[in-house]
């Protein structure tokens, strides 16, 4: 029987393991990060998988220490997704069928990290998600297929990120038997391509003075799992979770700085408050302060913790 080793510690990738389990294609090891690191963003445990389907389980935080590869040498093929280390040698090549990655971009464009929320502030509508071969580089190894997804408007990364998991899980379902038989004929990435900057969670600060359609985009760009963008009212920060986007050519409807709160809104949904930017208005909708609970923006005006005047990012 062929063998093979998945690691992962996203929740891109971690629901994968029961649909391989499910279609009779178990990985025989399981690699994750340990408890430690929950707080990385999208982080996922493999410990319930592992109990659940008696899958032995590694956790580590450095792929590259000498565990994985002992434990994966002997096996046939090497499944990664959802890592922030690269894989190096002797790893890399431990095992004969090779070392395969996923990546959310449409390769060779995307390369690097942070690539759904660059992919929402590049206001990309279509992207992929590609299944390849890993080398020395970072997300530069032959490809194996490409799955596309169309990204809206409205979408925020929490709903992209919901595409990719699923395409994630089929390429992962269709694929690995393949090529544990040998049965895969990759291709080369295409010259050139880009490469995307990394993201860190202090980036997500909201700069008021950009147009309203850019911070719209930023916002939504930021949402679940990542750590969210951001504001701050005193030295408090507080982080903006959902917007809406009011789009007009001049300033904020007569406001004396972008990031004055202009007035409440009621709606039958979610409440929020309007607020203004360098051009356009944002309607800022659900908020957090830093420590605290998510709740609607409004509660903010109507409780007295912001009032209509306030100046956000100072």
């Amino acid at each position: 029987m062929k063998t093979f080793a998945f690691a992962t510690g996203m929740e891109f990738a971690a629901p994968a393991v029961d649909v391989l389990v499910a279609q009779g294609t178990p990985p025989s090891l399981l690699i994750g990060y340990p408890p430690r690191l929950s707080h990385r963003s999208g982080y996922a445990p493999l410990r319930e998988a592992s109990d659940k389907h008696g899958i032995p389980l590694l956790e580590t935080d450095d792929i590259n220490d000498g565990q994985a590869y002992e434990r994966v040498k002997d096996m046939d093929l090497f499944v990664i997704a959802g890592w922030s280390q690269l894989v190096r040698e002797p790893l890399l090549s431990a095992c004969p069928r090779g070392s395969i990655g996923l990546h959310p971009t449409r390769l060779p464009e995307g390369r690097g990290r942070a690539a759904l929320p660059w992919t929402i502030i590049k206001r990309l509508t279509t992207s992929a998600v590609s299944l390849f071969f890993l080398d020395e580089g970072a997300d530069t190894g032959d490809l194996i297929a490409q799955r596309e997804f169309t990204v809206s408007r409205r979408d925020d990364v929490t709903a992209v990120y919901r595409k990719v998991t699923e395409i994630n899980i089929d390429l992962l379902a269709t694929y690995i038997p393949l090529l544990l038989d040998g049965r895969v004929v990759a291709r080369p990435q295409e010259p050139g391509g880009s490469w995307w900057e990394k993201r860190r969670p202090d980036d997500g600060v909201i700069d008021w003075s950009r147009p309203a359609s850019d911070l719209y985009d930023w916002v939504r760009a930021l949402a679940a799992p990542y750590p969210g963008a951001f504001t701050s009212v005193a030295g408090r920060r507080l982080y903006v979770h959902s917007a809406d986007l009011i789009e007009h050519g001049g300033p904020g409807a007569g406001a004396e700085h972008p990031g004055t709160v202009l007035a409440p809104v009621w709606s039958t949904g979610t409440g929020g408050m309007l607020v203004a930017c360098g051009s356009g208005l944002l309607v800022v909708r659900e908020v957090q302060w830093e420590g605290g609970d998510r709740r609607d923006a409004l509660g903010l005006l109507e409780s007295d913790e912001l009032a209509v005047g306030t100046c956000l990012g100072t």
